[in-house]
Protein backbone atom coordinates (compact mmCIF):
# COMPACT_ATOMS: atom_id res chain seq x y z
CA UNK A 1 0.00 0.00 0.00
CA UNK A 2 1.17 3.51 -0.80
CA UNK A 3 1.35 5.81 2.20
CA UNK A 4 -0.08 9.33 1.93
CA UNK A 5 0.71 11.87 0.79
CA UNK A 6 1.39 10.36 -2.60
CA UNK A 7 2.75 12.40 -5.50
CA UNK A 8 0.73 13.67 -8.45
CA UNK A 9 2.80 11.44 -10.72
CA UNK A 10 2.12 8.33 -8.66
CA UNK A 11 -1.63 8.97 -8.49
CA UNK A 12 -1.67 9.63 -12.23
CA UNK A 13 0.25 6.42 -12.86
CA UNK A 14 -2.13 4.36 -10.71
CA UNK A 15 -5.15 5.78 -12.53
CA UNK A 16 -3.48 5.35 -15.89
CA UNK A 17 -2.90 1.64 -15.30
CA UNK A 18 -6.65 0.87 -15.25
CA UNK A 19 -8.11 -0.47 -18.52
CA UNK A 20 -10.26 2.07 -20.35
CA UNK A 21 -11.25 3.47 -23.70
CA UNK A 22 -10.76 7.07 -24.79
CA UNK A 23 -14.08 8.92 -24.98
CA UNK A 24 -13.90 12.31 -23.24
CA UNK A 25 -12.51 15.59 -24.52
CA UNK A 26 -9.82 16.31 -21.92
CA UNK A 27 -8.71 18.43 -20.26
CA UNK A 28 -11.99 20.27 -19.91
CA UNK A 29 -11.65 24.07 -19.64
CA UNK A 30 -11.39 25.91 -16.36
CA UNK A 31 -13.41 29.06 -17.00
CA UNK A 32 -13.28 32.07 -14.71
CA UNK A 33 -16.67 33.65 -14.07
CA UNK A 34 -15.37 37.19 -13.85
CA UNK A 35 -18.69 38.95 -14.31
CA UNK A 36 -20.34 37.00 -11.53
CA UNK A 37 -17.45 37.56 -9.14
CA UNK A 38 -17.60 41.28 -9.82
CA UNK A 39 -21.38 41.32 -9.46
CA UNK A 40 -21.25 39.58 -6.08
CA UNK A 41 -18.20 41.46 -4.84
CA UNK A 42 -16.97 38.09 -3.75
CA UNK A 43 -14.27 35.47 -4.36
CA UNK A 44 -12.80 34.43 -7.67
CA UNK A 45 -15.16 31.85 -9.16
CA UNK A 46 -14.19 29.21 -11.71
CA UNK A 47 -16.24 26.58 -13.51
CA UNK A 48 -14.55 23.30 -14.40
CA UNK A 49 -16.50 22.70 -17.62
CA UNK A 50 -17.22 18.99 -17.52
CA UNK A 51 -20.37 19.76 -19.46
CA UNK A 52 -17.93 19.95 -22.40
CA UNK A 53 -16.61 16.38 -22.30
CA UNK A 54 -18.16 15.60 -25.69
CA UNK A 55 -20.54 12.78 -26.65
CA UNK A 56 -24.08 14.08 -27.14
CA UNK A 57 -23.97 17.27 -25.05
CA UNK A 58 -21.27 15.92 -22.72
CA UNK A 59 -21.39 15.68 -18.94
CA UNK A 60 -19.65 13.91 -16.09
CA UNK A 61 -20.66 10.39 -17.16
CA UNK A 62 -18.41 10.53 -20.23
CA UNK A 63 -15.36 10.34 -17.95
CA UNK A 64 -16.95 7.46 -16.01
CA UNK A 65 -17.77 5.61 -19.22
CA UNK A 66 -14.13 5.40 -20.20
CA UNK A 67 -13.76 2.82 -17.42
CA UNK A 68 -17.22 1.25 -17.71
CA UNK A 69 -17.03 0.70 -21.44
CA UNK A 70 -13.41 -0.39 -21.14
CA UNK A 71 -14.56 -3.20 -18.87
CA UNK A 72 -17.42 -4.13 -21.21
CA UNK A 73 -15.04 -4.38 -24.18
CA UNK A 74 -12.55 -6.38 -22.12
CA UNK A 75 -15.36 -8.90 -21.55
CA UNK A 76 -15.92 -9.04 -25.34
CA UNK A 77 -19.40 -7.49 -25.03
CA UNK A 78 -21.13 -6.20 -28.14
CA UNK A 79 -24.24 -4.95 -26.33
CA UNK A 80 -24.59 -2.85 -23.19
CA UNK A 81 -27.71 -2.69 -21.03
CA UNK A 82 -28.53 -0.07 -18.42
CA UNK A 83 -31.45 0.34 -16.00
CA UNK A 84 -32.01 4.06 -15.48
CA UNK A 85 -34.60 6.80 -15.05
CA UNK A 86 -36.62 8.09 -18.02
CA UNK A 87 -34.88 11.49 -17.84
CA UNK A 88 -31.41 10.07 -17.19
CA UNK A 89 -28.31 11.95 -18.30
CA UNK A 90 -26.39 8.70 -17.96
CA UNK A 91 -28.67 6.98 -20.48
CA UNK A 92 -27.86 9.61 -23.09
CA UNK A 93 -24.12 9.49 -22.55
CA UNK A 94 -24.00 5.68 -22.35
CA UNK A 95 -25.87 5.38 -25.63
CA UNK A 96 -23.53 7.89 -27.27
CA UNK A 97 -20.51 5.95 -26.02
CA UNK A 98 -21.96 2.72 -27.41
CA UNK A 99 -22.47 4.36 -30.79
CA UNK A 100 -18.86 5.59 -30.86
CA UNK A 101 -17.62 2.10 -30.01
CA UNK A 102 -19.86 0.30 -32.51
CA UNK A 103 -21.94 -1.39 -29.82
CA UNK A 104 -25.66 -1.92 -29.35
CA UNK A 105 -27.28 0.03 -26.50
CA UNK A 106 -30.39 -1.08 -24.64
CA UNK A 107 -32.02 1.15 -22.03
CA UNK A 108 -34.58 -0.08 -19.52
CA UNK A 109 -36.06 3.14 -18.22
CA UNK A 110 -38.08 3.47 -15.02
CA UNK A 111 -41.31 5.33 -15.66
CA UNK A 112 -43.90 5.67 -18.40
CA UNK A 113 -43.05 6.91 -21.85
CA UNK A 114 -44.10 10.57 -21.90
CA UNK A 115 -46.55 11.87 -24.47
CA UNK A 116 -44.05 14.55 -25.46
CA UNK A 117 -40.54 13.22 -25.98
CA UNK A 118 -37.84 15.80 -25.29
CA UNK A 119 -34.55 16.31 -23.48
CA UNK A 120 -32.41 13.26 -22.78
CA UNK A 121 -35.05 10.79 -23.97
CA UNK A 122 -35.21 12.50 -27.35
CA UNK A 123 -31.42 12.18 -27.68
CA UNK A 124 -31.63 8.50 -26.67
CA UNK A 125 -33.99 7.87 -29.57
CA UNK A 126 -31.91 9.93 -32.01
CA UNK A 127 -28.83 7.90 -31.10
CA UNK A 128 -30.66 4.67 -31.88
CA UNK A 129 -31.01 3.14 -28.42
CA UNK A 130 -33.40 0.23 -27.99
CA UNK A 131 -35.66 1.49 -25.22
CA UNK A 132 -37.93 -0.41 -22.84
CA UNK A 133 -40.07 1.14 -20.10
CA UNK A 134 -40.76 -0.38 -16.69
CA UNK A 135 -42.89 0.84 -13.80
CA UNK A 136 -40.64 -0.19 -10.90
CA UNK A 137 -37.07 -1.21 -10.19
CA UNK A 138 -38.26 -4.77 -9.78
CA UNK A 139 -39.84 -4.61 -13.24
CA UNK A 140 -36.57 -3.28 -14.63
CA UNK A 141 -34.69 -6.26 -13.24
CA UNK A 142 -37.24 -8.64 -14.74
CA UNK A 143 -36.94 -7.01 -18.16
CA UNK A 144 -33.13 -7.07 -18.03
CA UNK A 145 -33.06 -10.73 -17.04
CA UNK A 146 -35.22 -11.62 -20.03
CA UNK A 147 -33.19 -9.40 -22.36
CA UNK A 148 -29.98 -11.13 -21.29
CA UNK A 149 -31.50 -14.53 -22.03
CA UNK A 150 -32.96 -13.47 -25.40
CA UNK A 151 -29.82 -11.70 -26.59
CA UNK A 152 -27.55 -14.56 -25.59
CA UNK A 153 -29.80 -17.02 -27.43
CA UNK A 154 -29.49 -14.87 -30.56
CA UNK A 155 -25.70 -14.90 -30.37
CA UNK A 156 -25.14 -11.44 -28.86
CA UNK A 157 -22.71 -10.85 -26.00
CA UNK A 158 -24.67 -8.55 -23.61
CA UNK A 159 -23.22 -6.84 -20.55
CA UNK A 160 -25.25 -5.02 -17.88
CA UNK A 161 -23.05 -2.09 -16.90
CA UNK A 162 -24.69 -1.40 -13.54
CA UNK A 163 -24.17 -5.00 -12.36
CA UNK A 164 -20.39 -4.59 -12.17
CA UNK A 165 -18.39 -3.23 -9.20
CA UNK A 166 -16.71 -0.95 -11.77
CA UNK A 167 -20.01 0.91 -12.11
CA UNK A 168 -19.53 2.62 -8.73
CA UNK A 169 -15.74 2.70 -8.87
CA UNK A 170 -15.68 4.35 -12.28
CA UNK A 171 -17.18 7.64 -11.07
CA UNK A 172 -14.63 7.93 -8.27
CA UNK A 173 -11.73 6.97 -10.52
CA UNK A 174 -12.87 9.46 -13.15
CA UNK A 175 -13.10 12.34 -10.69
CA UNK A 176 -9.82 11.53 -9.00
CA UNK A 177 -8.34 11.96 -12.47
CA UNK A 178 -10.38 15.13 -13.11
CA UNK A 179 -9.05 16.56 -9.85
CA UNK A 180 -5.48 15.93 -11.01
CA UNK A 181 -6.38 17.81 -14.17
CA UNK A 182 -7.82 20.65 -12.10
CA UNK A 183 -4.70 20.84 -9.91
CA UNK A 184 -2.53 21.46 -12.95
CA UNK A 185 -4.88 24.18 -14.16
CA UNK A 186 -4.91 25.94 -10.79
CA UNK A 187 -1.12 25.73 -10.56
CA UNK A 188 -0.81 27.36 -13.98
CA UNK A 189 -2.83 30.28 -12.61
CA UNK A 190 -0.63 30.49 -9.47
CA UNK A 191 -3.67 30.03 -7.21
CA UNK A 192 -2.91 29.32 -3.57
CA UNK A 193 -4.35 25.85 -2.79
CA UNK A 194 -5.14 27.03 0.75
CA UNK A 195 -7.87 29.26 -0.70
CA UNK A 196 -9.59 26.65 -2.88
CA UNK A 197 -13.17 25.53 -2.24
CA UNK A 198 -14.51 22.86 -4.61
CA UNK A 199 -18.28 22.42 -5.08
CA UNK A 200 -20.03 19.76 -7.13
CA UNK A 201 -23.39 18.07 -7.42
CA UNK A 202 -22.99 14.62 -5.93
CA UNK A 203 -25.23 12.20 -4.09
CA UNK A 204 -22.47 9.66 -3.62
CA UNK A 205 -20.64 8.92 -6.87
CA UNK A 206 -18.48 11.82 -8.11
CA UNK A 207 -17.47 13.34 -4.78
CA UNK A 208 -15.45 10.29 -3.63
CA UNK A 209 -13.03 10.81 -6.53
CA UNK A 210 -12.36 14.40 -5.51
CA UNK A 211 -11.94 13.25 -1.91
CA UNK A 212 -9.49 10.49 -2.91
CA UNK A 213 -7.32 12.87 -4.90
CA UNK A 214 -7.25 15.78 -2.47
CA UNK A 215 -6.71 13.61 0.61
CA UNK A 216 -4.18 11.25 -1.00
CA UNK A 217 -2.13 14.19 -2.24
CA UNK A 218 -2.38 15.98 1.10
CA UNK A 219 -3.98 19.07 -0.41
CA UNK A 220 -5.83 21.67 1.67
CA UNK A 221 -8.78 21.96 -0.74
CA UNK A 222 -12.19 22.19 0.94
CA UNK A 223 -14.63 19.88 -0.86
CA UNK A 224 -18.40 20.32 -0.71
CA UNK A 225 -20.83 17.96 -2.35
CA UNK A 226 -24.41 19.12 -2.85
CA UNK A 227 -26.97 16.33 -3.01
CA UNK A 228 -29.84 16.36 -5.50
CA UNK A 229 -31.51 13.27 -4.04
CA UNK A 230 -33.92 13.24 -1.08
CA UNK A 231 -32.10 13.85 2.18
CA UNK A 232 -30.51 10.73 3.58
CA UNK A 233 -28.60 10.25 6.80
CA UNK A 234 -26.52 7.71 4.90
CA UNK A 235 -25.12 9.96 2.16
CA UNK A 236 -21.90 10.83 4.03
CA UNK A 237 -21.34 7.18 4.87
CA UNK A 238 -21.88 6.20 1.23
CA UNK A 239 -19.32 8.80 0.13
CA UNK A 240 -16.82 7.80 2.83
CA UNK A 241 -17.18 4.11 1.97
CA UNK A 242 -16.72 4.80 -1.73
CA UNK A 243 -13.69 6.99 -1.00
CA UNK A 244 -12.11 4.24 1.07
CA UNK A 245 -12.96 1.50 -1.43
CA UNK A 246 -11.48 3.51 -4.29
CA UNK A 247 -8.31 4.25 -2.35
CA UNK A 248 -7.98 0.55 -1.53
CA UNK A 249 -8.51 -0.35 -5.20
CA UNK A 250 -5.68 2.03 -6.13
CA UNK A 251 -3.44 0.67 -3.38
CA UNK A 252 -3.41 3.88 -1.32
CA UNK A 253 -3.50 3.73 2.46
CA UNK A 254 -6.32 6.21 3.04
CA UNK A 255 -9.25 6.01 5.43
CA UNK A 256 -12.00 8.62 5.77
CA UNK A 257 -14.79 8.72 8.36
CA UNK A 258 -18.32 9.83 7.41
CA UNK A 259 -18.11 12.82 9.76
CA UNK A 260 -15.14 14.10 7.74
CA UNK A 261 -17.26 14.34 4.59
CA UNK A 262 -19.10 17.55 3.73
CA UNK A 263 -22.18 16.83 1.67
CA UNK A 264 -25.15 19.12 1.95
CA UNK A 265 -28.79 18.15 1.60
CA UNK A 266 -30.51 21.44 2.41
CA UNK A 267 -30.68 22.49 -1.25
CA UNK A 268 -32.77 19.50 -2.39
CA UNK A 269 -36.07 21.22 -1.67
CA UNK A 270 -39.29 19.24 -2.14
CA UNK A 271 -37.51 16.38 -3.85
CA UNK A 272 -35.41 15.06 -6.69
CA UNK A 273 -35.94 16.91 -9.94
CA UNK A 274 -38.13 19.61 -8.38
CA UNK A 275 -36.57 23.03 -8.86
CA UNK A 276 -36.36 25.28 -5.83
CA UNK A 277 -36.57 29.07 -5.77
CA UNK A 278 -32.84 29.20 -4.97
CA UNK A 279 -32.07 26.81 -7.84
CA UNK A 280 -33.98 28.94 -10.36
CA UNK A 281 -32.23 32.05 -9.09
CA UNK A 282 -28.86 30.35 -9.50
CA UNK A 283 -29.71 29.31 -13.06
CA UNK A 284 -30.74 32.87 -13.90
CA UNK A 285 -27.71 34.50 -12.28
CA UNK A 286 -25.19 32.15 -13.94
CA UNK A 287 -26.83 32.55 -17.34
CA UNK A 288 -27.12 36.33 -17.21
CA UNK A 289 -23.72 37.04 -15.71
CA UNK A 290 -21.38 34.71 -17.62
CA UNK A 291 -23.63 32.83 -20.08
CA UNK A 292 -23.14 29.67 -18.01
CA UNK A 293 -26.08 27.32 -18.42
CA UNK A 294 -27.10 25.12 -15.50
CA UNK A 295 -29.84 22.52 -15.17
CA UNK A 296 -32.65 22.52 -12.55
CA UNK A 297 -32.02 18.98 -11.28
CA UNK A 298 -28.32 18.88 -10.40
CA UNK A 299 -26.06 21.80 -11.21
CA UNK A 300 -28.57 24.55 -10.44
CA UNK A 301 -28.94 23.30 -6.87
CA UNK A 302 -25.19 22.89 -6.43
CA UNK A 303 -24.57 26.42 -7.70
CA UNK A 304 -27.23 27.71 -5.33
CA UNK A 305 -25.04 26.46 -2.47
CA UNK A 306 -22.15 28.58 -3.73
CA UNK A 307 -24.30 31.70 -3.92
CA UNK A 308 -25.69 31.07 -0.44
CA UNK A 309 -22.18 30.68 0.99
CA UNK A 310 -21.04 33.90 -0.65
CA UNK A 311 -24.09 35.81 0.54
CA UNK A 312 -23.78 34.68 4.17
CA UNK A 313 -20.03 35.32 4.31
CA UNK A 314 -18.93 31.69 4.50
CA UNK A 315 -16.84 32.43 1.41
CA UNK A 316 -14.71 35.58 1.50
CA UNK A 317 -13.04 37.71 -1.16
CA UNK A 318 -9.80 35.87 -0.40
CA UNK A 319 -11.25 32.48 -1.33
CA UNK A 320 -11.21 30.72 -4.70
CA UNK A 321 -14.32 28.80 -5.70
CA UNK A 322 -14.19 25.95 -8.22
CA UNK A 323 -17.55 24.67 -9.41
CA UNK A 324 -17.34 21.33 -11.19
CA UNK A 325 -20.04 21.60 -13.85
CA UNK A 326 -21.28 18.05 -14.30
CA UNK A 327 -23.54 18.78 -17.29
CA UNK A 328 -27.16 17.67 -17.62
CA UNK A 329 -28.19 20.50 -19.92
CA UNK A 330 -30.84 18.56 -21.91
CA UNK A 331 -32.86 18.58 -18.67
CA UNK A 332 -33.51 22.28 -19.31
CA UNK A 333 -35.98 21.29 -22.02
CA UNK A 334 -37.90 18.96 -19.71
CA UNK A 335 -38.47 21.93 -17.40
CA UNK A 336 -39.33 24.57 -19.96
CA UNK A 337 -42.57 25.69 -18.30
CA UNK A 338 -40.88 26.09 -14.91
CA UNK A 339 -37.89 27.88 -16.37
CA UNK A 340 -40.09 30.28 -18.30
CA UNK A 341 -40.66 32.07 -15.00
CA UNK A 342 -37.04 33.23 -15.16
CA UNK A 343 -37.58 35.02 -18.45
CA UNK A 344 -40.62 36.76 -17.05
CA UNK A 345 -38.50 38.68 -14.54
Amino acid sequence: MHEIPVTNDLLGSLLGSIPRVSLAFKPTPLEELTNLSKQLGGPRIFAKRDDLTGLAFGGNKVRNLEFRMGEALAKKADTVIMALDVLSNSARQTTAAAVKLGMKSILVLKGAKPDHVTGNLLIDYLLGAEIHFAETKEDQRTVIKQLMLDLTAKGYRPFTLSDSPMFMLSAALAYAEATLELIGQLESLSINPETVHIYLSSSGKGQPGVEVATRSLGLPFKVTGVSAMPASKQVRRIIADSTNNTARFLGINLYVRPEEIKNRTEFIGEGYGIATKECLEAISIAARSDALLLDPVYTGKAFAAILADINDGSLSKKDTVVFIHTGGLPLLFNNASTLKSISDH
